[in-house]
């Protein structure tokens, strides 16, 4: 992860303890057109928009996953550069534990709500992710599941039956609206 995204990004305590495990959760099969690393398809789903890319488990199919999560997100919901951005920092966060630590390729699945983003990223890994003490002068890593966390809220784990683990995070919105757009930028700009 750059530097100037942890930077941008403090963290005061560990956001999360330990994650939920919950019951398995149906697959969606696997469709699409390839691209490098990457297959994408995307079609609505429980009454969301939703969007599914398989990766592989070489490390540059992070970037791959990021470029095709923007290119859809800009295309579904244009002019949320914020809510885009957390999308593709709790994305690139959870693709790359799944890459670092599962050892296999892996399925991410966005679901487009109204009022949040889920995700869903599943690996063939059982290994319950779990959060660290991060260590910023080793260089690393350890920040990852906090900063989903502190994005996201709590994140949970589905253990899938057979093999493998998919990870959940619920991303809310963060666009505002109504009288709050006219007052949004001076807040921000107070809170730097």
């Amino acid at each position: 992860m750059p530097a100037t995204a942890i930077a941008q990004s403090p963290i005061t305590e560990p956001a999360i303890t330990e994650p939920a495990i919950t019951e398995p959760r149906a697959a969606r099969p696997p469709t699409g057109r390839q691209r490098t690393a990457l297959t994408a398809s995307s079609g609505p789903a429980c009454g969301a928009d939703s969007w599914q890319a398989r990766f592989t488990a070489a490390p540059d199919s992070v970037g791959g996953v990021r470029v095709a999560v923007r290119r859809y997100f800009d295309r579904v919901r244009p002019g949320r550069p914020q809510e885009r951005d957390d999308l593709l920092l709790v994305v690139s966060e959870l693709v790359t534990n799944a890459v670092r630590h599962a050892g296999g390729p892996g399925v991410v699945d966005l679901a487009l709500l109204p009022d949040a983003v889920d995700i869903a990223v599943s690996d063939p890994s059982r290994t319950l992710p779990l959060p660290r003490l991060p260590d910023p002068c080793a260089g690393t890593g350890g920040l990852g599941l906090h900063l989903v966390a502190a994005l996201c809220g709590p994140v949970q784990v589905t253990l899938d039956p057979g093999s493998g683990k998919t990870v959940h995070a619920r991303l809310p919105c963060r666009r505002p609206t109504g009288p709050e757009v006219a007052a949004a930028p001076a807040a921000r700009r107070r809170s730097w």
